[in-house]
C-alpha cells in the first residue's frame, strides 16, 4: 500500500472533482446561511437544504455584479463550480452568479413565529420592566468558556469591583442549547438576590444564533421574574429573544455596561444627595427661624408679659362664667328635684289616711261608692295605723248615687 502525504490526498481530490464533468459547471438552488462579506470584498457563505450544506465562496470581482444583498435565509440559485480548497482542507463551490429565489424555509418558520408571538403581546413595549440602578446580583446566562463571560466580567469589575455576579453556565449554540438556556435562566429566576439577568453569547452566522430564536426560550425570557438584558452577538444581529427581553445590548460588553453601575457614580450621587439633604435642612432651619423672628418683631409677640397678663386675664374671666353657670345649673337641677318630690308625695296613697281618711275594701276591690254595696257586706276599713272588718248593716246613698 502506498503512503501518501496531506498534500498529496488534496491533490487526488482535486484532479477527482476536476475530472467530472458535472462539477465544472454547476447550478446549485439551496438556502444561504452563515453570510459573511470579508473586508476583501469576497462573500462566504453556506448553501444547505433539508439533507446537507456545502460551503461557497465568491470572489469581490464577481460578487460586486450582484444585484441584491444576500443575508441568512435567502433561496438563491448559484452557478459555479465545485472544487477542492487544499488549504482549507473542504470542498466549496466557486460562485460565478447569484441569483435571489426569495426566502428559505428556516427564515420563513422564523418570520411566522415571531408574527405569531408578536400576535400573544410578547414582544409589547408596555410590558417591558426598569432595570434596577444598583441590583444585589447580576445573574449572566452564557457559555462558561466563551468570550462573553469574560468580556461581562471583566467590565464588571472595572465599573463596580464589588458588584455580585452570579454565573449560570449553558451551551449557547447547537442541539439542546436552547433547553440548557432556558433551565439557567429559571434557575437565576428563583436565586435570592439577583435582581437582573444578562443572557448572550458573541458573534457568529445565523445558525450559530438560532437558539436563541427558539419559541421556548422566547417564552421563558418574557415569563422571568426579574429583568433580562439580551446581549446576543454582534451590533447587527437580531434574534427574538432581542423582542422578549426588557432590553438589548448590542453586545456582551455593553450589557455589562448597562446593567453594572459605576462605583464612582453612585459615591457621587450619594454625596450629591448628602449635600441636597443638608442644604434642605440648612433652608428649612431658616425659613423657621426668619418667621419667628417675625413674629417677635410684630403685635404682641414684641411684648409677651402683656400677651401673658391678657390671656391670664380671658382665662380667670372663663372661669368666673363657668363657676356661675355650674352654680345656675345646681340650683335649676335642685328647684326641678323638690318640685318632682312633692308630685311624688301627692301621689302617695297613705297622705289621706294620715288626715284621718280611710278606705273600704271588700273582697279584695276598693269600694269608691256606697252604692257598690249591700247589706250584710263584709267589708275591710283601712286606716293611717291598720284596718278594721265590718259588716255593712244598712246602706245610704244620696240621690245623685243612685
Amino acid at each position: 500500500m502506498e503512503i501518501l502525504s496531506v498534500g498529496d490526498v488534496a491533490r487526488i481530490l482535486t484532479d477527482v472533482l476536476e475530472a467530472e464533468p458535472r462539477l465544472r459547471l454547476v447550478c446549485v438552488r439551496g438556502e444561504l446561511g452563515s453570510v459573511k462579506a470579508h473586508p476583501s470584498g469576497h462573500f462566504y457563505f453556506t448553501l444547505k437544504d433539508e439533507t446537507a450544506q456545502i460551503r461557497g465562496v465568491m470572489f469581490r470581482s464577481r460578487f460586486r455584479q450582484v444585484a441584491f444583498s444576500p443575508k441568512d435565509g435567502d433561496m438563491v440559485l448559484v452557478t459555479g463550480q465545485v472544487a477542492f480548497y487544499q488549504a482549507g482542507g473542504q470542498v466549496q463551490v466557486y460562485a460565478e452568479e447569484l441569483e435571489q429565489l426569495g426566502l428559505g424555509q428556516q427564515l420563513m418558520r422564523l418570520k411566522e413565529l415571531k408574527a405569531r408571538l408578536e400576535a400573544e403581546g410578547i414582544f409589547r413595549p408596555e410590558r417591558k420592566r426598569p432595570l434596577p440602578y444598583l441590583p444585589r446580583k447580576v445573574g449572566i446566562v452564557t457559555s462558561s468558556s466563551g468570550a462573553a463571560l469574560r468580556d461581562i466580567i471583566q467590565v464588571a469589575r472595572r465599573r463596580h469591583p464589588l458588584q455580585d455576579l452570579v454565573v449560570a453556565p449553558a451551551r449557547v449554540q447547537g442541539q439542546g442549547a436552547a433547553a440548557e438556556i432556558v433551565r439557567a435562566l429559571r434557575r437565576l429566576g428563583r436565586h435570592e438576590g439577583v435582581e437582573v439577568i444578562i443572557i448572550g453569547r458573541g458573534g457568529g452566522s445565523q445558525e450559530d444564533l438560532d437558539a436563541f430564536n427558539d419559541e421556548a426560550l422566547v417564552r421563558a425570557v418574557a415569563a422571568c421574574p426579574v429583568p433580562v438584558v439580551s446581549a446576543v452577538g454582534h451590533e447587527i444581529d437580531y434574534t427574538l429573544v432581542d423582542f422578549a427581553a426588557d432590553q438589548r445590548a448590542p453586545t456582551p460588553s455593553a450589557a455589562a455596561e448597562l446593567v453594572v453601575p459605576v462605583q464612582r457614580e453612585i459615591a457621587y450621587r450619594l454625596w450629591e444627595m448628602r449635600q441636597r439633604l443638608g442644604q434642605g435642612l440648612r433652608r428649612g432651619a431658616e425659613r423657621r427661624r426668619d418667621r419667628l423672628r417675625g413674629l417677635m418683631q410684630r403685635g404682641p409677640m414684641r411684648r409677651p408679659q402683656e400677651l401673658a397678663l391678657r390671656r391670664r386675664e380671658r382665662l380667670q374671666a372663663a372661669t368666673r362664667l363657668l363657676g356661675h353657670v355650674a352654680r345656675s345649673g345646681a340650683l335649676r337641677r335642685r328647684a326641678r328635684l323638690q318640685a318632682a318630690q312633692a308630685s311624688l308625695a301627692g301621689l302617695d296613697p297613705r297622705g289621706p289616711l294620715r288626715r284621718g281618711y280611710a278606705f273600704v275594701i271588700r273582697q279584695g276591690v276598693a269600694v269608691r261608692r256606697a252604692a257598690e254595696l249591700a247589706d250584710g257586706d263584709r267589708i275591710e276599713v283601712h286606716f293611717a295605723d291598720g284596718q278594721a272588718a265590718a259588716l255593712v248593716d244598712q246602706v245610704e246613698t244620696k240621690e245623685a248615687d243612685r
